[in-house]
């Protein structure tokens, strides 16, 4: 499986990439979040990806991060929403919206997408409805992180923090202080690394201004 690609880009389409890595070129259909992201023309682009495995070809979509991709793995498990569907969805939405439209029932919402009718819409608030029913959200509308889902990284960084011994609600709270401070390409191993120093540097800071 390829899960990520980094290379030369070298072409920009209306739905896709075409990335150079050591002299093969790549074409990858990317959300529009990647799209608004694009550096120039001959500079280097980082994407998570999926592949999928067809009769007739190997097709790649981009992603913006792992947990953009981790949705889309979500989305795509509805049945009847192919790769093709769930793109067409990440790409006329925020990943926020999607999930707040599914928690909260909005089937009107689900419809303005495009390739969702009633149905369509329907079947995903019933298949999805358990998959986001416990993610926490942030009232203050300060925080703009997504929220954690099934297929991330983040999601085995919560599980690897609770078997050392942190509450679920602290372990998360951890993972989104990493986030800003994770390189492009980083693993389940730098996240754990940057998340535990963020969270001592936090905890000394507290400790101080109590002391202070």
């Amino acid at each position: 499986m390829i899960v990520s690609l980094k290379g030369r880009l070298v072409d920009a389409r209306e739905d896709s990439v075409v990335l150079d890595v050591q002299g093969i070129g790549y074409e990858v259909f990317v959300t529009s979040s990647v799209l608004q992201q694009l550096p120039s023309v001959g500079q280097e682009l980082y994407v998570q990806t999926y592949l999928q495995v067809r009769d007739d070809a190997f097709v790649l979509y981009g992603f913006s991060s792992t947990e953009e991709r981790g949705l889309f793995q979500t989305i795509i498990g509805v049945n009847g929403i192919g790769p093709k569907l769930g793109m067409g969805i990440l790409s006329n939405i925020a990943a926020r919206e999607f999930i707040q439209a599914v928690q909260r029932r909005d089937l009107a919402t689900l419809m303005t997408l495009p390739g969702i009718g009633k149905k369509t819409g329907e079947r995903i608030l019933l298949e999805l409805k358990d998959k986001f029913k416990d993610l926490p959200w942030e009232s203050d509308g300060q925080d703009e992180d997504l929220p954690i889902v099934s297929g991330s990284v983040f999601e085995d960084a919560l599980e690897a923090l609770q078997a050392l011994g942190y509450q679920a609600g602290e372990a998360e709270r951890m993972v989104n202080l990493a986030k800003p401070h994770l390189k492009d390409n980083y693993n389940l191993q730098e996240l754990l690394k940057v998340a535990l120093a963020q969270n001592s540097q936090q905890r000394g800071e507290r400790t101080w201004r109590r002391n202070g």
